[in-house]
């Protein structure tokens, strides 16, 4: 954890230099901070959305899932694809929850969207729901990845694809600079996904934002 000093880099307009309350924020957002943190969030994984719906290809009657929704723009994206399907997403964050309603109310209204709070590790939906799930930088604070994994196989429908666009490490550390994965990270990433029961199992690389490494695997 990055530690305080009069030397490092701080946000300005948010008072004192509190790491520990920070990043809190951007594992579970809340109060006051966790809507600062959900703008922050839109603004920097802005690329990362807009590639994930691209790579979903979304068809009609699909019924899509983002974990993680954040202020819900990546859900909003799809939605306004022509779909007969539905778009679902879960968020551990009762603020981010408040967010994306706000943002997609009309598409909720019209039945495009569902959203609701829930965690990836027990996803409120049954069995073999899903066509697709996504799940846009927030892989690394899962707090049981493989279980995670297995539990998104689980609502996912035979031939069903999980897509993970995992944001590159960046050489430099700062309040500003998101996290991110080294190239072996990735390799550990991609381990976790045969067990749990996924294959066809590939990566491709992007060169937006820090560099980008997109995992795909299809439920078996």
């Amino acid at each position: 954890m990055t530690t305080c000093s009069e030397t490092s880099p701080r946000p300005q307009g948010i008072g004192p230099c509190q790491p520990s309350k920070w990043i809190s924020q951007f594992m579970r957002p809340s109060g006051w901070r966790g809507q600062f943190v959900g703008d922050l969030m839109a603004a920097k994984n802005a690329a990362m959305n807009r590639l994930a719906v691209e790579l979903l290809n979304v068809e009609p009657d699909e019924h899509i899932l983002e974990i993680g929704f954040g202020s819900g723009i990546a859900i909003a994206m799809a939605a306004a694809h022509p779909t007969s399907g539905l778009i679902h997403g879960v968020d551990v964050s009762d603020v981010m929850l408040r967010q994306a309603r706000r943002r997609n109310s009309q598409f909720i209204k019209d039945g495009r969207i569902e959203i609701k709070l829930g965690s990836v590790l027990q996803l409120p939906y049954p069995d073999s729901l899903f066509d697709k799930v996504f799940a846009v930088n927030n892989f690394h604070i899962w707090s049981d990845q493989e279980a995670a994994l297995g539990e998104i196989r689980r609502v996912l429908k035979e031939g069903g694809i999980l897509l993970l666009p995992l944001r590159h490490k960046h050489p430099t550390r700062g309040w500003f600079v998101p996290p991110g994965f080294t190239e072996h990270e990735i390799d550990q990433v991609l381990r976790l996904l045969d067990p749990v029961g996924f294959r066809n199992i590939r990566t491709e690389v992007y060169c937006i934002d820090q560099g980008l490494t997109c995992v795909f695997g299809q439920r078996a």
